[in-house]
């Protein structure tokens, strides 16, 4: 359907009061029916590649029908972060493309309307997904991540269970973990997440000047969530001098119950995951609860989890990039609009990753580093927009 130009001025006058003009409306249908078209053919084909990847596993791990379906059900919002924006540069420069060759992008400028006039309702479109991406990596996709992956280990867990035996299921060997703020020193020979059980445990308490006053080793220790401390079987409980070092004395005990000892073994286990694999708030409950000067790692996580939360400023920064290029490339060729604003966003991407480099090698702070390739982008944006008015 095109656009005849004698009904220009109509376009201008909304039906009825709080109704958008008829141009606006035109514009976001055309481009939202192609956005719902290239996102579900995005997610479509990131589902069929996960299928291929997972779905064998699933099988060789007896999942039923219900546990499989469940499985991708789950999964599939965490596909919403790469899909969303690269959904938006793809239907945006569609369906402007699609207005130029009807001219009807012709016949709005011709009526006195500027590309921004024009393309508002998609300006506030990529602004409300950038929101919503926003919210979402808050909320949805950590725990679609979360929920997905428990659900994978737990099937793993259960059929190893059955054929090697529960205690050599889920273990995490050589778990090493420095409390500095409690003045704790942990390390745990095995750690079975199937169990949540530790097997070969030695706990060191400190004073201000961590120097060692106390040791626990036991044979297995766990924590009891509903106590909220640790449970140590068969060990030994020694005490030293701080001075020099000497033990004053050691007690055998079967079972010890030390309420101090709060330290919860699932934060324990996130400081030995990469911080890419990580979700938004597995990467902020690290952050909140440890500062650099208690352990260095934490600023890894900290640039990880800002570089997240300006991530969803990418479906904005997307909009910002496809429009001029989808105005301006077209009266050429398409090609050159589609080759440069994915140039840009290639660009983009290439920053953010250079950037959050250096924010890990303390050269720019966490926040700078997440931050700058999207003001960055933004000027552009405006440079560009005003090029083409």
């Amino acid at each position: 359907m095109t656009l005849d130009f004698a009904v220009m001025n109509s376009l201008y006058r909304p039906y009825a009061p709080f109704m958008l003009p008829l141009v606006d409306r035109y514009v976001f249908l055309e481009w939202l029916k192609i956005f719902c078209l290239v996102l579900g053919a995005m997610f479509g084909l990131q589902m069929i590649v996960e299928v291929q990847d997972s779905f064998t596993d699933l099988l060789y791990y007896d999942a039923t029908f219900g546990e499989i379906v469940f499985y991708y059900m789950v999964l599939a919002p965490s596909f919403l972060t790469i899909t969303v924006p690269v959904a938006i540069l793809v239907s945006i420069l569609y369906a402007l493309g699609l207005l130029h060759r009807n001219n009807e992008f012709i016949a709005f400028r011709a009526s006195g309307m500027s590309v921004v006039r024009v393309t508002r309702m998609l300006w506030l479109a990529g602004l409300g997904l950038s929101a919503c991406l926003w919210y979402l990596n808050a909320s949805l996709i950590p725990w679609s991540v979360e929920a997905s992956r428990k659900l994978m280990d737990n099937l793993e867990w259960n059929r190893d269970a059955e054929t090697v035996g529960s205690e050599k299921v889920g273990l995490v060997y050589n778990l090493a973990f420095d409390s500095r703020k409690d003045n704790r020193m942990w390390f745990i020979n095995r750690f079975s997440e199937y169990k949540q059980m530790g097997y070969g445990v030695m706990v060191s308490l400190m004073d201000e000047q961590r120097r060692e006053i106390r040791r626990i080793t036991a044979g297995t220790g766990y924590y009891s969530e509903f106590d909220g401390h640790w449970v140590f079987l068969e060990g030994r409980d020694s005490k030293y001098a701080p001075e020099d070092g000497e033990m004053l004395r050691t007690v055998p005990f079967e079972q010890l119950e030390v309420k101090e000892l709060d330290d919860d073994p699932r934060l324990m286990l996130l400081f030995g995951e990469e911080p890419k694999d990580l979700s938004f708030l597995q990467l902020k409950t690290i952050t909140d609860n440890f500062t650099m000067e208690e352990n260095p790692r934490v600023l890894d996580y900290r640039v990880r989890l800002h570089a997240l939360m300006a991530g969803a400023a990418s479906c904005l920064i997307v909009t910002g990039l496809a429009i001029p290029f989808a105005v301006s490339g077209i009266r050429v060729n398409p090609a050159v609009g589609v080759s440069k604003s994915i140039g840009l966003l290639f660009g983009y991407y290439l920053m953010n990753s250079v950037l959050n480099s250096m924010g890990n090698q303390q050269v720019l702070s966490p926040a700078v580093a997440a931050w700058t390739p999207n003001v960055f982008m933004i000027m552009l944006t405006y440079i560009l927009i005003r090029r083409v008015r």
